[in-house]
């Protein structure tokens, strides 16, 4: 599985390329048989407040299942990073799980 990881505007700290790849590896890595690519990308944005927030945004290509797209938006990089990691591992399993079951089993009332 090929994660690409683009920094824009964001000041690539010592380790941060790492701290990304692994953390995403981690949260990832049971699902990786699902998983065509990932990609992630942390930007510098404006906050609402006009403060440098840091937006991390995942996206993924399944296979035979929608892709999983999103953004989280924090003030530290490794806190978007941490939490992007932490929502991409909850989505994958959802689907993985409702993907096993099958239509058939999503219509049974539980």
């Amino acid at each position: 599985m090929r994660i690409d990881l683009h920094c824009d505007g964001v000041e690539t700290a010592p380790g941060l390329r790492d701290y990304v790849a692994q953390r995403m590896r981690s949260s990832i890595g049971r699902f990786r048989d699902h998983i065509q690519w990932a990609r992630v990308k942390v930007a510098a944005v404006n906050g609402p407040e006009g403060g440098a927030d840091k937006r991390c945004v995942v996206q993924l290509r399944l296979r035979n299942l929608p892709d999983v797209v999103f953004a989280i938006t924090q003030i530290d990089v490794r806190a978007a990073v941490d939490e992007a990691a932490d929502r991409v591992a909850r989505v994958l399993a959802q689907r993985v799980r409702r993907h096993q079951r099958g239509p058939a089993m999503a219509a049974i009332p539980a």
